[in-house]
């Protein structure tokens, strides 16, 4: 590893400071199955929460259509994923018995089953503001409160439709970012439009041979006026009611949300720069990125970020380039981990805590080696990273 010298030896404890983040999915990686154990993710709801005329006709402890798996994508930091189906559901009213298809259904609002018929306008999931059902001491919500903007959704999915339904063999995930209001995505009954303020549909989601595939689909804005307040996403093992086979399973893990953000870091003639960012940032080929693990007698040991990988958020670098100024931008791939790095940073000037040394880099830094020097100033500089004791 090549070596940085600091004007300064001793051992050190990182400073955590407090940052802002872009609003995400709540459980987006559901991990947290507490509302109804292993059949329902905490802020995410099914059959088993519906309301309407047929709500209770075929969805008992028996028959859910949710599951959690141990079947997590490549790479994922979780132990868990959310398994949906499909299945044959029999309806009895009075004399009669009525069998219809249900997809395999998952959303962050309700489902609506007001009709038998598939394909019926009293069929649909939609953000119920109000309501929320409570087990196992959690209060599950039938919305999901969201106030961001982001640029793309993206998830990791493994789709198996069983093939007895060649026309219709595409799997669905809709998201709809929308104002105050309880906002329907259905078939045939459909909201107001003056609510949405941005919608990302992906209806196309073919089989994926027993693999995983990441899904990314942008958001489209409108220009309504409409300002975000909720954020309804639904997943389904078909695009089209009533289609599909009674045997179609789909995996979902890691959805979350991508804000396309950059920054432009200004390089000293020194060549080095600290920066510390609160969205994950991809590395330009025309820079080097370090953490810092350990200081030896002075001396830092650091990891490089290889160009091309992922800075995390929330992660303070120091970077080296002969460009006077690098651009970072927002990254929904997976960032490296990052262990034990020695660097915190501040988003926004911050106050130095009394009890705390601060090292910030130094006007005395080469071309050839980086020096932190000790901070003699009262307000330390946003997106800028430093080491306190």
């Amino acid at each position: 590893m090549k070596k940085i010298i600091f004007l300064f030896a001793a051992a050190l404890m990182p400073l955590l400071a407090s940052a802002q983040s872009y609003p995400q999915i709540a459980n987006g990686d559901f991990e947290t199955w507490t509302f109804d154990g292993v059949n329902l993710p905490n802020y995410f709801n099914s059959f088993q929460t519906a309301d309407g005329s047929y709500a209770s006709y075929g969805y008992d402890a028996s028959n859910r259509q949710v599951a959690r798996s141990t079947d997590t994508r490549p790479g994922s930091a979780g132990k868990y994923s959310c398994h949906i189906w499909s299945r044959l559901v029999e309806v009895k009213i009075l004399f009669w018995s009525i069998k219809a298809h249900a997809q395999g259904n998952l959303t962050t609002g309700r489902v609506h089953a007001g009709s038998t018929s598939a394909d019926g306008d009293d069929n649909y999931n939609y953000s119920d503001r109000d309501g929320s059902n409570t087990a196992n001491g959690f209060t599950n919500p039938c919305a999901m409160p969201f106030t961001g903007k982001p640029d793309s959704l993206v998830a990791w999915v493994k789709f198996a439709p069983d093939g007895t339904d060649t026309a219709n063999p595409y799997a669905k995930i809709t998201a709809t970012i929308h104002s105050d209001y309880d906002y329907i995505d259905g078939y045939a009954k459909t909201s107001d439009s003056r609510y949405a303020v941005a919608t990302a549909v992906d209806k196309t989601i073919t089989k994926t041979n027993g693999r995983w595939k990441r899904v990314s689909i942008p958001f489209r804005y409108t220009d309504n006026g409409a300002q975000p307040k909720y954020l309804l996403l639904s997943f389904a093992t078909n695009s089209v009611p009533g289609k599909g086979g009674t045997d179609d399973h789909m995996y979902i893990d890691d959805v979350q949300l991508v804000y396309n953000q950059s920054y432009q870091l200004s390089i000293p003639s020194q060549g080095w720069a600290s920066m510390y960012l609160d969205f994950n940032a991809t590395v330009p080929s025309n820079a080097k990125v370090y953490y810092v693990t350990e200081l030896v007698a002075g001396y830092a040991k650091l990891v490089e970020i290889p160009a091309g990988s992922v800075i995390p958020a929330h992660t303070g670098v120091i970077v080296s380039s002969t460009a006077s100024s690098v651009t970072f931008k927002s990254s929904g791939m997976d960032p490296v981990a990052a262990k034990g790095n020695l660097l915190s940073g501040t988003l926004s000037p911050q106050s130095k805590s009394g009890s705390k040394t601060y090292y910030v880099l130094s006007p005395d830094s080469t071309k050839d080696r980086a020096v932190f020097g000790e901070f003699t100033g009262k307000t330390l500089t946003g997106h800028k990273a430093y080491i306190a004791f």
